[in-house]
């Protein structure tokens, strides 16, 4: 399903859940899938990188710190994939590159890729680049 951009912030775990489902649905449709997950300090992952069998990239706050503008750009190379990428408040938060910057290249993207974003922020310049929002409340 290309050219969608979803959108989910709050609850980090809710949010996450359900990106996730949509990259299982990718996944059940033999389309390609990649999880990208800005932060690698959560117990879970490493269960989750030993029982799925997509890619999964995970990004540390240190390697965030140091991501350019190219390395983003390669990250979201893709055509024809369903991307989730996880926490990207803290990649916006931290790395180099602008929020501007960052919304350019998903625009260039977005035409040839489902992408679903998880934040615990709201981010308003993803809220207005995105086909579906979804607020999940702390509970």
């Amino acid at each position: 399903m290309p050219g969608l951009v979803h959108f989910y912030f709050g609850d980090k775990i809710k949010a996450f859940e359900t990106g996730l489902g949509t990259i299982i649905r990718s996944e059940g449709h033999s389309l390609e899938t990649i999880l990208i997950i800005f932060n690698d300090s959560y117990s879970w992952i490493k269960s989750l990188e030993e029982h799925t069998h997509f890619q999964i990239r995970i990004i540390n706050k240190t390697e965030i710190m140091k991501l350019g503008l190219a390395a983003l750009k390669s990250l979201f190379s893709t055509n024809n994939w369903t991307i989730l990428v996880a926490n990207i408040d803290l990649f916006l938060n931290f790395s180099q590159v602008s929020i501007k910057d960052f919304i350019k290249i998903i625009e260039q993207i977005k035409s040839k890729n489902e992408i679903i974003f998880t934040s615990e922020e709201l981010i308003e310049e993803l809220v207005q680049i995105a086909d579906y929002v979804s607020e999940f409340s702390l509970s």
